[in-house]
C-alpha cells in the first residue's frame, strides 16, 4: 500500500519520538534502533519536503538533527538545511533560527567542509538569478495585499540608524531576518544592502572573511554579544576587494547595543577596549574613500553619527575630529532644508551626535555644544533629537533640555517628551512628569498613557493627598480625556483611587463632575456602590457637604439597584448627622420618602436622628425622650444601642444611658461595652457643673461602677479621658506634673523619636519616674497613632499653652509632628504591602490558570 504525504508525516513524527539520547551519549552506533528510525523518518521526509512549504514538516527533523549534536547529525542538517533555504525564497522565520543557532553553537564547531557549503548556499541566494526571482514574488505579494503602513513622524521614528542598516543587510540574505513590526527599509536601502552583502561575499573575498561576515551577522540575532575582533590593517592590505560598509555597520551597530543606556564609559578598561575596536573600525571604513566612487549620503550619515555617538562615550577627540573632516568633505552637515522626510531626521541625528561628541570631548555642556554648533537647517528637530538620546541614556540632562527647549522656544517631538514622562513616573519623581500634561498632545493615547503612569504612582504608593496644583493639572487631563469617552477597563482602579486624593486636595467639584461624566459613558461596573459610598464620606470628612447629594443621584438612577441605593441614603443621612450637617441631613432623609404616607420605612437609627432633629452632636434632652421608644425596635442591635446611648449622653442624659447599657448588656459583647462605657465616660466632661476635683472624682467613681456592674473595661481612650480630666484641675496639676505626666505616658509606651529625648534619659523632659502617674489598663493593647496619640498630645499641647509653659507646648507640637509623619509613612507602607499582595494573588491566579 502506498502512503500519501500526511501518512508520511504522522510516520516521521512518530518514529522521531524514538530518538533520544541518553545522558553521556554523543552518538548512535550503526545498529542502534533509534538509528534505524531516524534513518525511517529522513526517508519519509526526502518523499514529502519538496512538495509542501509548510514549516511542520521541515522543523521535527532539522531540530532534532540539531538536538542529537553528532557530526553525522550537523552535516545532514547543513546539508539539508542549505538546500531548503536554496529553494524557498521567503524561508519561515524559524527556520532562520534554527540556521543562526547553528552558527553560533560552540559545542560543534563545523568543519571547513560545511562552511563551504553554508558560503555556497549564501552565494546562491545573493546570484543575480535568485534576486530576478525574488523581485516577482515581492510584486505578486505587494499586488494582493495591497496594504500600506503609516509612516507618520508622530508615530514612528523616522531615524536610519545602524540597527535599521543591519536589517537591511539581514533582509538582502534573508528576507524573514528582521523582527515583526521592524520598519521597511526603502529602495535605495534595499539595493546598498544587496551590493554590500554581495561585495562581502563575492569569491574574490577569502573564505575566512566570508565567514567572519556571516558571523557578524549571526550574532545581532543572540541576546548577549560576543564580538569577534575586526580585520586587523594586515588583513586589510592583504585582501583583494575593501571590505565596504558591511563589516564597519555591524560592528558599530553591536558597539551601540553593548554601550547603550549610558553617555559615558566609566570605567578605563572597558572604554580602552571599545577605543581599541572603534578607531580601526574608522579607518577600516575611511580606506574606501579613495576618491575614486561618490559617497552614499543616505548611509554615510548614520554611520557617521555612530562613530560620534562612539567617540563620545569614550572621550576620543581625535576620532571625533577625524569623522567631523569627513562629514564636511562630503556635505553630509548640508542641505538640512531640502530633504525629504527619512534623511531630514538621519541629517537631525547626525547634527545631534556630533553635538554630544563636542560635549563629552571638549568638555563643556550640551547646552553650549548645541548654541556654538553652526546647524544649517531646522535646529528644532536637531535638539528634538538630541532630548530623545539624554532621555534614553540621561534621564536627569533629558529634564534640563526639555526645560532648555520650553524657555527659548524650541519644539520638541511628542515621542520622546512621552518617553521622558513615562520614565519620570516614579514614586521619586512623578512630580516632574505632571507638568508635562499641560503641553498640547497631538495624540490622545501618549497623554492617557502619561497620566494613568502617574496615577498608577498614586495606587501603588497609596498616597491620600498631593499639591492643589498638580492635583489641578491631573484633574484638568481627566476632564479632557473622559469628558465625553469611557475610560478603558484595564484602567480603572487608578482612576478610581484617584478621586478620593482630588477630594482631599481641593478640588471636589471638578472630581464630582468626572465622576458623573464617566458614569454616563462607562459600563455600569466601573463605579460600585462600595467605591461611591467611600466618597461620599471623604466628602464629608472634608466639609464638601454640598456636593453629597451628586453622588447620591449616581446610586440612586438605577431602579435595579433600589436596596442598595437605600442602604447609601440611610449611612449618607446618619454621617451627615453626625457632622453636623443638619439640613444636608434632612434633605437625604427625604429622599424617596413621602414623609405623609411612610411612618416606619426608615431604619431605628434613622428614626432616632430624626426625633433629635438630625443634631446628632447636640441633641436637647427633650428631642431625645423617645430613643427608649424607638430603641424597642431593634433591642438586641449593637449598632442601635450605642448609637442610642450616644445620643443620650450627648443631650445631658447619662443616667438614662447607664440604664440602657445595664438593660442591653446580654446582647453586648465587651467591646461595644467597652466603647459605649467610653461615651458615657467622656459625657462627663462636658457638663459644666462639675470641675476640677469633683469632676475627677465622678469620672473615677463611674468607672469603678461599670466595671463592677456591666463587665466595662478600661482601654486606652479611657486613659485619655481621665488625663483630660485631670489636665482641666489647674489648682492642682501645674506645669510640672504635666511634664511628668507626658514622661509617664512615654515610658508606658507611646511613641517619641530619639531626637527629643532629654539629655541622658529617654523621656522628653526629664523628669524622675516619682512625678504624677496613672494607670494604663491595658499595656498590651496596639496603640493607635489616629486613635491614642494624636488626641493625646493635642491635650499636652493645650493644657501647656495654657499654663504659659510654650518652650514645653512647642517640644510636643515637634514630637506630634514627627509621629504624624511616621504613621502617614507607615500607613502608605501597609497599604503598598497590601496591594503588593492582592497583586501577587492575581498572578498566581492567572498563572494556576495558564497551567491547567
Amino acid at each position: 500500500m502506498k502512503l500519501n504525504g500526511t501518512d508520511g508525516f504522522w510516520l516521521m513524527r512518530a518514529l522521531l519520538t524514538k530518538v533520544v539520547l541518553a545522558e553521556g551519549e554523543t552518538s548512535l552506533s550503526p545498529g542502534d534502533p533509534r538509528e534505524q528510525a531516524l534513518s525511517e523518518a529522513t526517508k519519509h521526509y526526502l518523499r514529502i519536503w519538496r512538495h509542501a512549504y509548510d514549516i511542520e514538516i521541515h522543523l521535527p527533523l532539522l531540530q532534532k538533527w540539531f538536538d542529537l549534536g553528532t557530526q553525522e547529525g550537523t552535516a545532514a542538517l547543513v546539508n539539508r538545511l542549505c538546500r531548503v533555504l536554496e529553494l524557498h525564497i521567503y524561508p519561515n522565520s524559524r527556520l532562520i533560527e534554527v540556521f543562526w543557532r547553528l552558527l553560533l553553537r560552540r559545542t560543534l564547531p563545523l568543519v571547513p567542509a560545511l562552511k563551504a557549503r553554508i558560503l555556497s548556499m549564501i552565494s546562491k541566494r545573493l546570484s543575480p538569478q535568485f534576486a530576478e526571482t525574488r523581485q516577482v514574488h515581492k510584486e505578486k505579494k505587494n499586488s494582493k495585499s495591497n496594504t500600506t503602513q503609516s509612516s507618520s513622524a508622530d508615530e514612528h521614528n523616522h531615524t536610519l540608524g545602524t540597527p535599521e542598516l543591519t536589517n537591511a543587510l539581514g533582509t538582502a540574505l534573508f528576507p524573514t531576518y528582521a523582527a515583526p513590526g521592524s520598519r521597511a527599509a526603502s529602495p535605495e536601502i534595499n539595493h546598498w544592502a544587496t551590493e554590500q552583502a554581495r561585495q562581502a561575499f563575492a569569491p574574490a573575498v577569502a573564505p575566512d572573511v566570508q565567514w567572519g561576515n556571516l558571523l557578524l551577522l549571526a550574532i545581532h540575532q543572540s541576546e548577549r554579544l560576543n564580538l569577534p575582533p575586526p580585520l586587523s590593517e594586515k588583513e586589510e592590505e592583504n585582501s583583494e576587494e575593501p571590505t565596504g560598509d558591511w563589516r564597519p555597520v555591524l560592528v558599530l551597530n553591536a558597539l551601540e547595543r553593548e554601550t547603550g543606556g549610558v553617555a559615558r564609559i566609566s570605567a578605563p578598561n572597558t572604554r580602552e577596549t571599545v577605543q581599541g575596536v572603534v578607531r580601526p573600525l574608522w579607518r577600516t571604513w575611511k580606506a574606501g574613500d579613495d576618491g575614486t566612487r561618490s559617497v552614499n549620503v543616505a548611509t554615510s550619515r548614520p554611520i557617521a553619527a555612530a562613530f560620534f555617538r562612539l567617540a563620545a562615550k569614550v572621550v576620543d577627540g581625535p576620532l571625533m575630529d577625524a569623522c567631523y573632516r569627513f562629514c564636511v568633505k562630503h556635505d553630509l552637515f548640508r542641505g538640512g532644508e531640502k530633504l525629504a522626510a527619512e534623511a531630514m531626521h538621519n541629517w537631525a541625528d547626525l547634527n545631534a551626535a556630533y553635538v554630544l561628541a563636542v560635549a563629552a570631548c571638549r568638555g563643556v555642556t550640551w547646552q553650549v555644544a548645541f548654541e556654538e554648533t553652526q546647524i544649517s537647517g531646522n535646529r528644532d528637530l536637531v535638539l528634538s533629537t538630541l532630548f530623545f538620546h539624554y532621555v534614553l541614556t540621561d534621564l536627569r540632562i533629558g529634564l534640563q533640555v526639555y526645560r532648555y527647549a520650553v524657555q527659548e522656544g524650541y519644539k520638541l517631538g511628542e515621542r520622546p517628551v512621552h518617553m521622558m514622562g513615562i520614565k519620570l513616573a516614579t514614586p521619586r519623581t512623578w512630580q516632574l512628569a505632571v507638568p508635562l500634561l499641560e503641553r498640547p498632545w497631538v495624540s490622545r493615547k501618549r497623554e492617557e498613557e502619561l497620566l494613568i503612569a502617574i496615577l498608577r504612582v498614586f495606587q501603588i504608593e497609596r498616597k491620600q493627598y498631593v499639591d492643589p496644583k498638580l492635583g489641578k493639572i491631573l484633574g484638568d487631563a481627566l476632564w479632557r480625556l473622559y469628558e465625553d469617552t469611557a475610560p478603558p477597563t484595564k484602567f480603572k482602579y487608578p482612576i478610581r483611587f484617584f478621586f478620593s486624593i482630588m477630594i482631599a486636595s481641593e478640588h471636589p467639584a471638578r472630581a464630582i463632575a468626572i465622576i458623573e461624566a464617566i458614569h454616563r459613558n462607562a459600563p455600569s461596573s466601573f463605579f460600585t456602590t462600595r467605591l461611591l459610598l467611600r466618597l461620599m464620606r471623604t466628602l464629608v470628612r472634608y466639609r464638601h457637604i454640598h456636593l453629597t447629594h451628586r453622588v447620591h443621584r449616581l446610586v440612586s438612577t438605577d431602579p435595579a439597584n433600589a436596596r442598595a441605593a437605600a442602604d447609601f441614603r440611610r449611612k449618607m443621612t446618619l454621617g451627615l448627622a453626625r457632622a453636623g450637617a443638619y439640613g444636608a441631613a434632612k434633605r437625604a432623609y427625604g429622599y424617596g420618602l413621602n414623609l405623609k404616607k411612610d411612618k416606619v420605612w426608615r431604619t431605628p437609627r434613622e428614626a432616632m436622628a430624626h426625633a433629635v432633629k438630625f443634631n446628632a452632636r447636640n441633641p436637647s434632652a427633650k428631642h431625645t425622650l423617645p430613643i427608649t421608644t424607638i430603641l424597642n425596635r431593634a433591642p438586641t442591635h449593637p449598632p442601635t444601642i450605642q448609637y442610642a446611648a450616644t445620643l443620650l449622653v450627648r443631650a445631658h442624659r447619662p443616667s438614662v444611658a447607664r440604664k440602657v447599657l445595664e438593660r442591653s448588656l446580654p446582647h453586648l459583647d465587651s467591646k461595644t461595652i467597652t466603647t459605649i462605657g467610653n461615651t458615657i465616660l467622656d459625657g462627663m466632661l462636658t457638663r459644666h457643673l462639675l470641675r476640677n476635683g469633683r469632676l475627677v472624682r465622678h469620672i473615677l467613681h463611674t468607672k469603678e461602677l461599670m466595671e463592677k456592674k456591666y463587665r466595662f473595661k478600661p482601654d486606652r481612650i479611657t486613659t485619655n479621658i481621665l488625663i483630660k480630666s485631670l489636665l482641666r484641675w489647674r489648682a492642682v496639676v501645674d506645669s510640672s506634673k504635666i511634664r511628668g505626666l507626658f514622661d509617664h505616658m512615654v515610658r508606658c509606651g507611646y511613641p517619641m523619636s530619639e531626637q527629643w529625648m532629654a539629655r541622658g534619659t529617654n523621656v522628653a523632659f526629664g523628669t524622675s519616674a516619682a512625678s504624677l502617674k496613672i494607670n494604663v489598663p491595658d499595656a498590651n493593647e496596639k496603640i493607635v497613632f489616629e486613635k491614642h496619640v494624636r488626641p493625646l498630645y493635642k491635650m499636652f499641647i493645650k493644657a501647656l499653652f495654657a499654663r504659659g509653659d510654650r518652650d514645653a507646648a512647642r517640644r510636643v507640637v515637634g514630637i506630634l509632628r514627627d509621629e504624624e509623619g511616621r504613621a502617614v509613612k507607615m500607613k502608605q507602607e501597609r497599604n503598598q504591602a497590601r496591594w503588593e499582595g492582592v497583586q501577587r494573588k492575581k498572578a498566581g491566579v492567572v498563572k494556576g490558570r495558564e497551567k491547567h
